[in-house]
C-alpha cells in the first residue's frame, strides 16, 4: 500500500502543480501498460527520429490526433501491420481504454502519447511522419482561430510530413468542410486528392473506420459525414 501511494504522488506531482485531494483512478493505471502508453514528455523527445527504433523496424509512422478511447487506431493498426501508428489524448481513461483494447489484440505497432496535436515538431523529427488522422475535430464556432486544422498546422507538416504523405480529415461540420477546402487552395505544398460531402455514401465507405463518436452522431443523427484526403506533393 505504501509502495502504491508513493507512485500516485510521484504521478500527481508529475502532472499537477496544486496539492492532492483525490485524483482520477485511470492516471495511476497508465502505469498499466508500459508498452502501449508514453506520458513523460523527455521520454517521447528523446524519441524524436528514432521512432522506428521504438517500434523495431523501419515500418512508416502515421499518427492520430484525439484517439479518444482507441477504436479507430485499433482498427487501422490491425488493417495495416506493415505501418506504426502513434495515437495522441489528454484524457487518462481514454488512453488507459485504448491501450487495453491493443493489448488484447496483441497489437505491437501502436503508441499512445499523453500529448498535443500542436507539439508535433517536439517528438517528430524532419520527414519522419508518413500519414495523419484527424478525426471529427472540435469546429469552434465562432471561434476558427482555435482549430486543429489551419494554415500553422501546415506549416509544421511542411517539415516532419513526407512528400506523397497524406493528412486524413473526417469531420460532421459542413462550414469546416468547406473552409478546409479553400485553405488548401491557397498551399502550394498540398493538394486535395479526394473530398466527398457523404462519406458513407461515396467509394471509400466499404473501408471507412468508424470512430466511436461517428458511431453515436450516425445513430442519432441522419446527418452526412464529409471527408477529405490532402496530400503533400513537394
Amino acid at each position: 500500500m505504501e509502495h502504491k501511494e508513493k507512485e500516485i504522488e510521484e504521478l500527481w506531482s508529475y502532472f499537477f502543480k496544486k496539492p492532492r485531494n483525490n485524483y482520477n483512478p485511470y492516471m495511476l493505471r497508465l502505469l498499466d501498460f508500459p508498452d502501449y502508453i508514453l506520458f513523460k514528455k523527455k521520454m517521447m523527445n528523446d524519441y524524436k527520429g528514432k521512432w522506428k527504433e521504438f517500434f523495431g523496424n523501419d515500418n512508416p509512422i502515421y499518427l492520430e490526433i484525439g484517439t479518444g478511447s482507441g477504436n479507430f487506431t485499433k482498427e487501422i493498426a490491425k488493417r495495416h501491420p506493415e505501418r506504426n501508428f502513434i495515437g495522441l489524448e489528454l484524457r487518462f481513461k481514454r488512453l488507459c481504454l485504448a491501450a487495453s483494447k491493443c493489448q488484447k489484440e496483441s497489437l505491437n505497432n501502436v503508441v499512445f502519447l499523453r500529448r498535443r496535436g500542436e507539439e508535433l515538431a517536439e517528438f517528430l523529427e524532419k520527414e519522419e511522419l508518413s500519414g495523419l488522422y484527424i478525426n471529427f475535430p472540435d469546429p469552434w464556432e465562432g471561434n476558427e482561430k482555435n482549430r486543429m486544422i489551419q494554415a500553422s498546422l501546415f506549416s509544421s507538416l511542411d517539415s516532419l510530413l513526407k512528400v506523397g504523405g497524406i493528412l486524413f480529415f473526417k469531420t460532421d461540420h459542413d462550414q469546416y468542410y468547406q473552409d478546409v477546402l479553400t485553405l488548401v487552395d491557397t498551399l502550394e505544398q498540398y493538394q486535395v486528392i479526394y473530398h466527398t460531402s457523404d462519406l458513407h455514401q461515396s467509394e471509400k465507405a466499404e473501408n471507412n473506420i468508424k470512430t466511436e463518436f461517428e458511431h453515436l452522431f450516425l445513430y442519432k443523427h441522419n446527418k452526412n459525414i464529409n471527408y477529405i484526403e490532402i496530400q503533400k506533393v513537394k
